[in-house]
């Protein structure tokens, strides 16, 4: 992904010479960590309710000096009635009217009046790291502790644990097991993590689940405030029917340009996730530490870097986002309903931010999770690849996991190729589902005889038997290999290896993590999806029985209307099999030897000329 850099480089060098004390302007606006002392008084900015940014008294307590990747840090301490708040993280603290850093960090289950601010200068020199080791006080001090430390305790001494202020996460529009599988996803990226150990952006706070109508965001208010130091600012990740935010503050704009949240959101360097305003409904209080309360307001701009002394954007310029629509049809209560939403173009994070949406968008159509089976369509749409188009049959004691299978594997094989950027722009998901178990095994395959003549064609019958139904014969007619000798017919359903009962179990992942890497290039890649076999087709298909024979490399076509012809992929070997396409969901192989004869010739012996013709030939 690239996104604009040169005009972030430019906010950030002027607020290095605001810092420096060059001849700026608004060299005022900043006061160095070489003026502060203990004991000053201050304020610090940030959203309590509503939008109003509203002032909260401070008090320097000590300078900290440490061995980490950022020298100095700053210990505050509440002086009013407002303690430390997970939301506050980037909250602007100003000694006067000059700003002196960001809240960054907190202490959990400890005094929530106490906070540690990185020092401005630090967040501007020191862009790409963040706090760890241990501070010690250089000025001032705090009874009974040494100092701040980040990770494992040292040995002798009482130190205060700091850790990032947590980052509210907002998931609305998610059942429960949507809602977990996000979960998974998020923390696997470092969005939060439940663990004491440093790397995500929230520590101990679980994102927080809220009720299906709270999934819109508001529109937006003529009279709501601009976005200054102190406003309650909600990343976004995903908008519309399903919304992901997470919550901080601004702490400081320069024109379109902003800083804010004084801690990695996930510190994955340059991005392009939706920002916006937010609204705090209130603060919760909890033991651990209090929470702010709140709901995204509609985005008005774009995160382009997400680094360790925080996250910096501009406003005015929205983030290129993938539109998902989504049509589940329940064939039972013959219910139709339609969910749309854009997720964040962020390729690890894409494919789980989609699968979350789409499945309770089917678990919450169905009202059910359970067996049947669905027919799926999907369409993935991007400027670096042709149209993908897939339409398939799937079947399985969970139905909705069952249907998901194949756009996971697509989504992870575009998002993770290594050819192009795909500038993924839109997916669209249609499933119909049905309670019945459409699956059948096949039992058993019929040939008039065991010995062709080349080229042949013949018609197999196939014995289904469906679940907990009567056995069907169905027809297929195939042409047989030219090439003479000893051949292995096999006729075969499903050939993803899914075993009866098994698919779309409720323990499997939402898409295959040995997904395909064959191809040069990525059209290469997708045009073996676009000739993969169905899951409802019948295949048979003819393997050289002698080790070391080369197949033939040419296909036949089922006569038969409903039989459909497979496409190799561009650049491999023809694969000499034919389809018919089914209701079912067919499982099972079976595999029969047979021979093919040399071509007779005139003087051939009649036996030989009625074993290769299968009649009597006139030999006049």
């Amino acid at each position: 992904m690239k996104v604009r850099s040169g005009r972030l480089k430019a906010i950030l060098v002027v607020l290095s010479l605001l810092v420096c004390g060059t001849q700026v302007q608004a060299g005022e606006a900043f006061l160095p960590l070489s003026e502060l002392r203990p004991g000053m008084a201050g304020y610090g900015l940030t959203v309590f309710t509503g939008t109003q940014v509203e002032a909260f008294p401070v008090e320097i307590v000590g300078i900290l000096e440490g061995s980490g990747s950022v020298a100095h840090l700053i210990l505050i301490k509440f002086t009013g009635e407002e303690t430390l708040a997970a939301g506050m993280s980037g909250s602007p603290v100003f000694i006067g009217d000059r700003l002196i850093g960001a809240i960054g960090y907190g202490f959990q289950n400890t005094d929530h009046r106490y906070a540690v601010v990185t020092p401005i200068e630090e967040m501007l020199t020191l862009w790409s790291k963040t706090a760890s080791g241990t501070y010690e006080f250089i000025e001032g001090e705090l009874s009974g502790f040494n100092g701040v430390v980040f990770g494992e305790e040292p040995s002798g001494g009482s130190w205060l644990q700091a850790r990032p202020v947590a980052t509210p996460l907002f998931l609305s529009g998610y059942g429960p097991r949507a809602g977990q599988y996000l979960l998974k996803v998020l923390e696997e990226q470092g969005a939060f993590t439940l663990s004491t150990e440093r790397g995500g952006a929230s520590y101990g706070l679980r994102p927080t689940f809220l009720p299906l109508t709270a999934a819109k965001a508001p529109k937006a208010s003529a009279e709501s405030p601009p976005l200054q130091p102190g406003s309650a600012l909600a990343l976004t990740l995903v908008e519309g029917d399903y919304t992901v935010n997470a919550l901080g503050t601004l702490t400081w704009r320069e024109g379109q340009e902003f800083l804010g949240f004084g801690h990695p959101f996930m510190n994955r360097g340059p991005v392009e996730f939706g920002v916006g305003g937010a609204e705090i409904v209130r603060i919760i209080d909890s033991q651990d530490l209090p929470f702010k309360l709140g709901k995204a307001l509609p985005c008005s701009g774009r995160i382009t870097q997400d680094r360790g002394a925080g996250v910096a954007g501009e406003i005015g310029v929205l983030p290129r986002m993938v539109e998902v629509t989504t049509e589940v049809t329940d064939v039972e209560s013959g219910l139709v309903r339609n969910y749309a939403f854009t997720v964040v173009n962020e390729e690890d994070l894409l494919p789980g931010l989609v699968l979350a949406g789409v499945l309770d968008a089917i678990d919450r159509t169905l009202d059910r999770i359970g067996s049947g089976t669905a027919t799926v369509y999907f369409e993935l749409e991007g400027g670096n690849f042709t149209r993908f188009q897939r339409e398939n049959l799937f079947c399985g004691p969970d139905v909705a996991a069952a249907a998901l299978q194949e756009l996971a594997e697509l989504l992870r094989v575009i998002t993770g190729n290594e050819f192009v950027h795909p500038e993924l722009t839109s997916v669209k998901v249609r499933v119909k589902v049905s309670p019945e178990l459409l699956r059948a095994k096949i039992l058993q395959v019929e040939l008039p005889k065991t010995k062709f003549a080349p080229g042949e064609k013949v018609i197999l019958t196939v014995h289904l038997l469906p679940f907990r139904g009567e056995v069907v014969q169905t027809p297929l007619e195939v042409e047989l290999p030219k090439t003479p000798g000893e051949w292995v017919l096999m006729v075969y359903g499903s050939e993803h290896g899914y075993v009866t009962g098994e698919q779309g179990s409720g323990e499997e992942e939402l898409y295959n993590a040995d997904w395909y890497q064959s191809g040069n290039s990525l059209e290469e890649r997708l045009a073996d999806y676009r000739a993969r076999i169905q899951n409802n087709q019948l295949v048979a298909e003819f393997l050289p029985a002698e080790r070391g024979r080369t197949p033939e490399l040419t296909e036949t076509r089922a006569e038969d209307p409903a039989a459909a012809r497979e496409e190799a992929p561009e650049g491999g070997p023809t694969r000499n099999y034919q389809t018919m396409d089914t209701p079912y969901f067919v499982v099972g192989e079976e595999q029969i030897s047979i021979e093919i004869l040399p071509s007779p010739g005139p003087d051939a012996p009649l036996w030989l000329r009625y074993e290769a013709g299968g009649r009597i030939e006139d030999t006049e």
